[in-house]
């Protein structure tokens, strides 16, 4: 009954909104769509087009004097970039096609709840919003409460939190030959509250460093050149999306846009392969990848993109055990609109390379694995609530011998084909059991809206939720969580609450609530539910 009650809630929060008490007429919004132009033979026009197409790929906007970083990125998210998305299709950047969806909407993701427990990567990504500016300071603080993370009430919760406070300086500035730099520094720590048998302590997340610190070279009218520390990404991001050290080439053809980078890790960044002992904190992964994406069709983008990891061969010193992962992606999708209202997004991938087994100390097995994420979005035209509604599923593929979806040990057995799907990149899954995108299915729905546009202080309060259904690939392989060790492919069904409200234009309140009920996947005595407390503020100067 209480699950039955769960969904209908949900529901009725995600839908209900629809019949807002002030809904205005139904007036039609302008229809946004790709309008693809001919190249300018003059340079001038060149240079022109150019500027904007790198001021969308930088998530740059326009304005006069001194920009603030926008709270949506500083509120800990990393955003797809919007430039090679089609006007009308929005998916996962916080904005709406009519700009309904605010900005400053703070949800995070599950991959940075993953991240925070592994000490592993940055949880938060800042990207520069405007060259033109000179400096900017942004002051952030998130607390932590996890309840039953083991999925047991009778046992002590460890860690039964964190808090993580987070300052960022940030300088820029467009020079006269039209190049740029950008260059942040951030101080964060991370306080894992009690024993924490999840995390090591990892100097990536505590001290300060150059966050980002990059040079662009942007003088000539059809390519730009960016190299050092900056975000790089493939696709819709789920399959590689970090802040790397390494350089980036865009490429501008009329109907086409081009793009290839090569990076590695950032010095002392955490390992996915916990097993390798000697390198918890160093990867040494180097990525190289290269998208097309083709503008040509009406309201939509096709794209396509290779992306090869390669580790850096390093192991625990003094033993013969071969610890290689060498992947490679090839992927497809597109971006594009029913209606300017109504996107939908939809991307594939197939992954193989090599892999080192478990119970191999030398040679590898091939990687046979694939993931796909599809999904869509309905925003109601000219309602003041500004409501819309999210609907997703996401699948990656699993591997039956493995009982680990990130490490060697525990890893692949040797003779078979590992078909464990292994990404790189940043996903959303839920809060409470923020599983990594390995051997699961995922079915989700919700909805969000500001109920109290009239009020002059609440108006910018915006409320939300998602409904998750998880279930395995493959019954007989593990997930992230291992403690779903039972053949079943029930994993279990989980619920996010949002609360976001920008009470200023540079401050910034939000409250989020996820719980996941455990299912069939778990053993008796480890199906308690879990629950998941954020509390957070951001400051932008």
């Amino acid at each position: 009954m209480k699950k039955i009650l769960t969904v209908v809630f949900t529901i009725l929060l995600a839908t209900g909104l629809v019949y807002a008490p002030y809904a205005a007429g139904a007036q039609e919004t302008k229809k946004t769509s790709v309008k693809v132009k001919k190249a300018k033979k003059n340079k001038k026009a060149n240079s022109t087009k150019k500027s904007e197409k790198n001021a969308e790929s930088e998530n740059v906007k326009p304005a006069a004097g001194k920009a603030v970083e926008t709270p949506d990125a500083a509120a800990a998210n990393i955003k797809p970039d919007e430039s090679k998305q089609p006007d009308a299709k929005k998916a996962e950047t916080n904005l709406s096609p009519g700009g309904d969806r605010e900005r400053e909407t703070y949800i995070p993701r599950s991959s940075d709840i993953q991240n925070l427990l592994f000490a592993s990567n940055d949880m938060n990504y800042l990207v520069p919003r405007d060259l033109a500016s000179k400096w900017g300071l942004v002051l952030g603080y998130n607390y932590y409460k996890f309840v039953d993370e083991d999925k047991s009430s009778a046992l002590t919760d460890s860690p039964s939190g964190a808090d993580s406070p987070d300052f960022r300086f940030w300088l820029s500035k467009k020079l006269d030959n039209n190049d740029s730099y950008y260059a942040r520094i951030r101080y964060a720590r991370l306080n894992l509250h009690d024993d924490n048998n999840l995390a090591q302590p990892n100097s990536k997340n505590i001290g300060i460093k150059f966050d980002m610190l990059y040079y662009t070279f942007n003088r000539w009218p059809d390519m730009n050149i960016k190299i050092g520390r900056q975000f790089l990404r493939v696709g819709r991001g789920f399959t590689y999306a970090n802040i790397h050290d390494g350089l980036y080439i865009d490429k501008f053809y009329p109907e086409w846009v081009l793009s290839a980078f090569a990076a590695r890790t950032q010095p002392r960044e955490s390992n996915n392969d916990q097993s390798n002992g000697g390198y918890l904190n160093r990867s040494y992964r180097d990525f190289y990848g290269f998208q097309a994406d083709y503008l040509g069709l009406k309201n939509k983008k096709v794209y396509g993109y290779v992306l090869s990891e390669r580790d850096g061969g390093v192991k625990i010193p003094y033993t013969t055990k071969d610890y290689t992962y060498n992947a490679s992606f090839f992927g497809i999708g597109m971006d594009g609109s029913f209606k300017p209202n109504w996107p939908y997004y939809f991307e594939y991938v197939i992954q193989n390379g090599r892999t080192a087994s478990t119970d191999a100390q030398t040679g590898t097995d091939p990687i046979k694995a694939s993931a796909y994420y599809l999904g869509s979005e309905y925003y109601f035209k000219n309602n003041p609530c500004k409501p819309f509604l999210t609907l997703e599923y996401a699948h990656a593929s699993g591997d039956p011998d493995r009982t680990s979806v990130t490490n060697v040990a525990g890893g692949n057995l040797a003779g078979t084909n590992d078909k464990n799907f292994m990404p790189f990149g940043i996903y959303d899954l839920g809060l409470a059991l923020h599983p990594r995108f390995s051997n699961i299915n995922v079915f989700k729905f919700g909805g969000f809206f500001k109920p109290f546009h009239k009020s002059s202080n609440l108006k910018e309060l915006q409320l939300g939720a998602k409904y998750m259904i998880y279930t395995k690939d493959n019954a007989n392989g593990f997930i992230s969580d291992t403690l779903a060790t039972v053949t079943d492919k029930n994993i279990g069904n989980g619920y996010d609450l949002y609360l976001t409200w920008r009470a200023y234009s540079d401050t910034l309140f939000y409250v989020n609530y996820g719980v996941f009920s455990p299912g069939n996947a778990y053993p008796a005595g480890k199906r308690d539910r879990t629950k998941l407390i954020n509390v957070g503020t951001t400051l932008f100067f």
